[in-house]
């Protein structure tokens, strides 16, 4: 009973983050104009990245990031907390407004005092000590500013160490995009049915993916995207996910699984570095949301956690 309380009250102190992180994308969203699509299709030139190390950000942080630069009609995408911007000796515009990004750390925990450790205690610990801490990974939120909300951005030291940004690793390459997929098949039995067909799903009866020869895609970027997909609906089977998968019979069912598919596309393919159908997807979500005004907020956060979810099963496999 201790420890089910202990996790609901982490949960809890979790929501308000989430809420903020979501409230945060969807306020970008309805800013966005539409017509301005155009300006950012060049991704390699509006990809969210980090304004000291260069490094991509990740998952669904790029999203919230690629709305926040489009919303404010900034011209760069280059962000950094407040603590960095101080730390190199910067200065944030008058009224400066940052955006909500998310990730997770680790809380270092006694398992009999509970007593709290930064990292660097516990390396510090014999082997013996270590037994007794338990790992917790916590959801964390920073707010990070645009460059352009930098008053003296040429004046910054760009050699100071930042601690706050180690978190950003840089993407990997299609041969391990691949190798996910052959993992997917080999391990999960995934079957792909290759057809001269121009059109791709998946039959949750009969529980194959139909997709056309890679040929007849116009890009190497819009075949894995909509493999990626596919693959996200896969997960929703019931012997695997069990999702609701009642596809046409029931219109707000097939709207919110397509939207957990999309969403589970995007960060497969932002995880491997195929970024070149992701102002599709970040149209779909504009266009999901403009039509589906009803309790979004609480539809969207439920789409993250599932795509989320997904995403996990098929690094699991």
């Amino acid at each position: 009973m201790k420890t089910a309380a202990i996790k609901n009250r982490e949960n809890a102190a979790n929501e308000p983050k989430q809420d903020k992180f979501i409230a945060k994308i969807l306020e970008n969203i309805d800013k966005v104009n539409v017509n301005e699509w155009e300006k950012y299709t060049n991704l390699e030139e509006a990809y969210p990245s980090n304004l000291f190390t260069g490094h991509h950000y990740k998952g669904f942080n790029v999203l919230a990031l690629f709305f926040d630069t489009m919303a404010n009609g900034f011209s760069t995408s280059r962000y950094a907390t407040f603590n960095s911007i101080s730390k190199a000796g910067g200065k944030l515009k008058k009224g400066a407004k940052g955006c909500v990004i998310e990730f997770f750390s680790f809380i270092y925990r006694h398992k009999e005092t509970k007593k709290n450790y930064d990292i660097e205690q516990v390396n510090n610990m014999t082997p013996e000590q270590r037994k007794e801490i338990d790992k917790l990974p916590c959801l964390k939120n920073y707010v990070v500013f645009n460059s352009e909300l930098i008053e003296n951005l040429q004046e910054l030291n760009f050699t100071v160490d930042l601690d706050d940004e180690s978190q950003f690793d840089e993407f990997g390459d299609l041969a391990n995009c691949e190798y996910f997929i052959y993992q997917i098949i080999e391990n999960g039995k995934l079957d792909i049915k290759y057809s001269k067909s121009s059109i791709a799903f998946y039959s949750p009866a009969k529980d194959y993916i139909s997709m056309p020869e890679k040929r007849y895609f116009v890009s190497v970027a819009k075949y894995y995207s909509v493999l990626f997909h596919e693959i996200i609906h896969w997960t929703g089977h019931r012997d695997r996910l069990n999702r609701d998968l009642k596809g046409s019979q029931n219109y707000e069912s097939y709207s919110f699984e397509e939207l957990i598919a999309e969403m589970g596309a995007m960060l497969n393919c932002l995880q491997y570095n195929v970024t070149g159908e992701f102002i599709n997807s970040v149209r779909y979500l504009k266009y999901w949301c403009d039509r589906n005004s009803h309790d979004r907020e609480n539809a969207i956060r439920k789409a993250f956690t599932e795509s989320k979810r997904a995403k996990k099963y098929l690094e699991s496999l």
